[in-house]
């Protein structure tokens, strides 16, 4: 098949199901809910930050120490995890995961030491570091191709619907509980779900490289079937463009997660109540954005369109303007006005992960999608290992608190842009898939 050839395709008129498509779609539940927890594991230390602040005498530039300091295993397990996900089934890998994120919280209950607080974020980075990529990973064993983008965008909407209902719920808990007792909200939750999907899923899905025989009548755009070089997956330009899309996206997100509720409270004047409840409205805004990006996606994918423009430019459109929104809020004077742009500037990059997931799907080999969805959440999210330093450190530089959070977001801006660019131009998955069909049967 030549390259023209698969850049022009038209996915099959009756695209094969699963024989189980209510249990597909149940497997999608459980990995929303998965991903639900995994945020508001995140949300609780942005949510509690002043307190938290002060109950351990931080200041703004070792407060970004320690949310930095979460993502520091972050990116190295999730490579690790994803490749041990091409030998290991997924569903036991998310249930030692979530295991270990919820005892990592543990020690929030009682600990006054800063050596502990530094050492449960950054093993409940390392636990969470995967979570993303290995679930993706589960779930397109569940769904072929074409129809896997709208499940990927229910999984990620887990982290908006995580975090708006997390806001709210857990600032209640911090004002009138305690912040200690926010933390072991979200541990206990996480084990819920252990016991949940430990009774609910026996398997591992037909679309997996476990599955045999394949499904009848392929698509003639499924993943490539024979193993390549991992070089030449992340050195293409839809690996390099959808990688630089990601780092973007989570570069803002790790920004929002950490600073977002206290620059709520620093800068414009909210209580901790109120910034809690324009956080829940942040995630919501981000929520529409990944499902509405989803749905539409997939529609256009279904209808024909080439994945180069129903994955690749839809996200590249979606990260530039997050960026010029973001640009926007930090120009524009008027409180209301600065915050419905920066809102929409942070949310819509989020809805990119499930899409450059798919993307990363559609050119790797299926026995090799574990390792290259985990890998690929691993490089992008070093962005949380930079993105609330930054911030901490501009605050702590800055003439005064409104000029450092401005500069914060300025540097979001910017590099959204450039990652927009990047993979505007490089992202070209059927020609990529057909250079690496060619490699791989060579």
């Amino acid at each position: 098949m030549s390259i023209g050839e698969i850049e022009s395709r038209r996915p099959a008129k009756a695209a094969p199901t699963a024989p189980s498509t209510r249990r597909a779609w149940l497997v999608t539940g459980l990995l929303f809910v998965f991903m639900l927890i995994n945020f508001a594991d995140k949300a609780v230390m942005g949510l509690a930050a002043k307190p938290m602040s002060e109950t351990f005498g931080l200041d703004s530039a070792e407060y970004g120490h320690v949310a930095s300091s979460f993502f520091l295993l972050f990116s190295i397990s999730a490579v690790v995890i994803g490749v041990l996900a091409n030998r290991v089934p997924t569903r036991w890998l998310l249930v030692g995961l979530a295991v270990v994120w919820s005892l990592s919280q543990a020690p929030m209950i009682w600990t006054t030491s800063i050596g502990v607080l530094f050492a449960s974020r950054i093993v409940l980075g390392a636990a969470e570091g995967p979570a993303f990529g290995l679930a993706n990973h589960s779930l397109h064993k569940w769904f072929v191709d074409s129809r896997r983008q709208l499940p990927s965008s229910v999984l990620a909407l887990g982290s908006s619907v995580g975090t708006l209902l997390a806001a709210p719920a857990l600032t209640w808990v911090i004002v009138h509980l305690g912040w200690r007792e926010a933390f072991a909200a979200v541990a206990i939750l996480g084990l819920v779900w252990c016991a949940a999907w430990a009774l609910l899923v026996r398997s591992e899905g037909p679309y997996g490289a476990e599955a045999a025989p394949a499904p009848a009548e392929p698509e003639p755009d499924a993943a490539i079937e024979d193993h390549t070089s991992y070089w030449r997956i992340f050195l293409s330009g839809t690996s390099i463009g959808s990688l630089a899309l990601g780092f973007a996206a989570y570069f803002g997100l790790a920004i929002s997660v950490a600073w977002l509720p206290r620059f709520l409270q620093e800068s414009r004047g909210f209580s901790m109540t109120g910034a809690g409840n324009a956080t829940a409205v942040f995630w919501a805004v981000a929520g529409l954005f990944i499902l509405g990006t989803g749905i539409l996606s997939q529609r256009l994918t279904v209808a024909g369109i080439t994945t180069t423009w129903s994955r690749g430019m839809l996200s590249a459109a979606l990260v530039f303007g997050g960026g010029v929104c973001t640009l926007a809020g930090v120009m524009v004077h008027s409180p209301i006005g600065s915050l419905i742009l920066l809102m929409i500037g942070l949310g819509a990059p989020t809805s990119v992960f499930a899409i450059t997931q798919t993307l990363a799907g559609e050119i790797a080999p299926v026995r090799q999608r574990g390792a290259v969805l985990g890998v690929g959440v691993g490089i992008s999210t070093l962005a949380g290992v930079i993105a609330p330093t930054v911030m901490g450190n501009l605050l702590e530089s800055a003439s005064d608190t409104a000029a450092g959070y401005n500069n914060g977001f300025a540097v979001v801006a910017m590099v959204c842009v450039a990652a927009a660019l990047v993979g505007a131009t490089l992202i070209r998955p059927g020609r990529d898939a057909a250079r690496l069909r060619t490699t791989s049967s060579s």
